[in-house]
C-alpha cells in the first residue's frame, strides 16, 4: 500500500494512476472537510491528519489498515506560507512520516528552486544547490533527512497541466513578459502533471532511491516559448520586462537535466510544453475556461464565424456563402480530419470509435487558435465534447443553423456518410440527438438562424449581414 501525503494537485493525480493500476493506495488531506470533500470524488480511501503534527501522524500509523504502508509519499503544500510553514510542513511533516511508518520508503517532493543558478547554465544532481532564501535552505535540510533515511528525493519543475498553467494563461490575459537583460529571459523548467506522477511511481515500482530531477526533456527559453505560443494563438510576442525579484522561491535562471531519470527507463508522455499545449485535448480549453470565469472581459475572441448545428442544417454549404460574401477563408472541421486521418469519418469510427474521432475534432479545434478570417463549419456532435466549449468561444461568432427534424431527415436521407445514422430509424436517430444537442447548441450560440423555411441563399445573406454588424467595418 502506498500512502500520499498531500492530495492536491499533483498527490491525487498520483493516487488516481495508482488505483487505475489496481494498487492500494490511501490518500491524506489536512483537515476533515477536505477528506470529506474529496471522498466524493475519488474512489480511493481519503483521511484526514495534519502531518506536522506528531501524534495524529502516530495515530494514523496505528490504524489496522495501514499496517502494510510500503512507500510514503510527500507532497503536501505548505499553502502560501512562508519559512515557518515550510519548517512544519517539509521538514516536520517529513520526520512525522519515517517516524511512523519507519519500514515504507520516504518519498520527497521537492523543487528545482533549489539550483540557484542564473548564468543560464545545464544543472543536474550533482550541481551545487545553496538557495538564498530560507525556504530553498529548508527544502534541501528535508531533501538531506529524507536521503539520510534511505528515501527517495524528486526535484519537481514547474507542474502544469489542465487547469494549471501560468506561462499560458498570462499570455491568454496578455499579462506575460520576457524577463531578463539578454532579450531571450529566463529558462523555463517544466513538467506536466501526468508526466511528474507516472515519474514517481516508475522510480518507487522500479526500487530507486537516492535523488532525481524530475523536469521534461525540453528546456526552453522563456522568448522561446511565449513566441511559439503566441504565433499558435495569433497574438502579440510579450514585451521584455525586468526580472521578479519578489518570486516565492527566488529569481534563477538555469536549464535542469533530466538524464538521470531517463537512465531508469522512463520517458515522458509529453517531451516538451509546447507538445503539450498541441496534444494534451484538456490544457488549452482549461485555461480558456478559467479566464471566462475569472475575468471574462479579458477572454480573446477571434474574428471568425463558427458554424455549429445538428447533420443537415446546411453549415458546409452555407458556410462556403458566407465565406464568399465576407471575403473569409472557410474550413470544415470533418473534412480537416479527413485529411489528417487519411480516412473517410466511417473509416475512422470504425477504426476509432466515436471517442477517437471526437478526440480528433478537439484537435482540429485547437489547430484553428491562431486563424483570423474565416468561416468554420463544425460537426454536428462537436458541442457534445464540454472541452470543446471554450475552444469554439474562443475561435469566434457562433452561429447556429437550425432545423427541424423532418426538414433534417429529408435532406439527410440519401447519405452514405454519417455514422450515427447507421443504425436503426435515421428519424428516431435525429431526434434523439436533436433532444441531447439542443440545449447545448442554445446556450453556446450568439446568433440562431432557423432555415426550415429559408433557402440556402437566404440563410447565408441573413447571417453574412449580421456578422458584418459583429464585425464592423466588413
Amino acid at each position: 500500500m502506498i500512502l500520499i501525503a498531500g492530495c492536491g494537485y499533483l498527490g491525487t493525480r498520483i493516487a488516481d494512476l495508482l488505483h487505475h493500476a489496481g494498487e492500494p493506495v490511501i490518500g491524506l488531506t489536512h483537515s476533515s472537510e477536505s477528506a470529506d470533500r474529496l471522498s466524493q470524488s475519488v474512489p480511493y480511501p481519503i483521511k484526514a491528519c495534519d502531518i506536522s503534527d506528531p501524534e495524529a501522524v502516530n495515530a494514523l500509523a496505528n490504524e489496522p489498515s495501514l499496517s502494510d504502508v510500503t512507500a510514503v509519499i510527500h507532497c503536501a503544500s505548505s499553502g502560501r506560507g512562508g519559512a515557518e510553514a515550510y519548517r512544519r510542513v517539509y521538514l516536520g511533516g517529513m520526520k512525522n512520516l519515517i517516524a511512523a511508518f519507519p519500514r515504507a520508503v520516504p518519498v520527497f517532493t521537492s523543487s528545482t528552486s533549489v539550483y540557484p543558478q542564473v548564468d543560464g547554465s545545464v544543472v543536474d544532481e550533482g550541481s551545487p544547490t545553496d538557495p538564498d532564501r530560507e525556504t530553498g535552505q529548508i527544502l534541501r535540510e528535508t531533501e538531506d533527512f529524507a536521503l539520510s533515511q534511505k528515501g527517495l528525493v524528486a526535484r519537481l519543475a514547474g507542474i502544469y497541466g489542465p487547469d494549471r498553467s501560468f506561462v499560458l494563461k498570462n499570455l491568454l490575459e496578455r499579462k506575460a513578459g520576457i524577463e531578463g537583460g539578454d532579450g531571450n529571459g529566463r529558462i523555463l523548467n517544466q513538467i506536466h502533471k501526468d508526466d511528474a506522477a507516472q515519474a514517481l511511481i516508475h522510480l518507487i515500482k522500479s526500487g530507486s532511491v537516492g535523488l532525481f530531477n524530475v523536469v521534461d526533456d525540453t528546456p526552453i527559453t522563456q522568448r522561446a516559448c511565449l513566441e511559439a505560443l503566441a504565433a499558435m494563438f495569433g497574438l502579440p510576442v510579450p514585451p521584455e520586462v525586468p526580472p521578479n525579484p519578489e518570486r516565492k522561491r527566488g529569481w534563477t535562471n538555469k536549464a535542469v537535466s533530466n538524464a538521470k531519470l531517463h537512465s531508469t527507463g522512463w520517458t515522458a508522455i509529453y517531451p516538451s510544453y509546447l507538445d503539450a499545449v498541441q496534444s494534451d485535448p484538456d490544457l488549452v480549453s482549461s485555461i480558456l475556461a478559467q479566464i471566462e470565469t475569472e475575468s471574462p472581459r479579458s477572454l480573446i475572441r477571434r474574428p471568425n464565424v463558427v458554424l455549429i448545428g445538428l447533420m443537415g442544417c446546411g453549415k458546409s454549404t452555407v458556410g462556403r456563402m458566407v465565406a464568399a460574401q465576407l471575403g473569409f477563408q472557410f474550413a470544415d472541421t470533418d473534412q480537416l480530419i479527413v485529411e489528417a486521418a487519411g480516412q473517410t469519418i466511417p473509416q475512422i469510427f470504425e477504426s476509432e470509435g466515436e471517442e477517437g474521432f471526437r478526440r480528433r475534432e478537439s484537435a482540429v479545434l485547437r489547430s484553428l487558435m491562431s486563424r483570423d478570417g474565416w468561416v468554420i463549419a463544425t460537426g454536428g456532435g462537436i458541442v457534445t465534447q464540454p472541452r470543446n466549449h471554450p475552444l469554439l468561444r474562443h475561435l469566434g461568432f457562433i452561429a447556429w443553423l437550425d432545423a427541424s427534424v423532418d426538414t433534417l431527415h429529408r435532406r439527410t436521407a440519401g447519405s452514405r456518410d454519417r455514422p450515427l445514422l447507421r443504425e436503426g430509424d435515421p428519424k428516431a436517430k435525429l431526434q434523439s440527438l436533436m433532444d441531447v444537442r439542443r440545449p447545448i447548441y442554445k446556450a453556446l450560440t450568439d446568433l440562431r438562424i432557423a432555415t426550415d423555411d429559408l433557402t440556402q441563399d437566404e440563410a447565408a445573406y441573413g447571417l453574412a449581414e449580421s456578422v458584418r454588424m459583429r464585425f464592423s467595418g466588413l
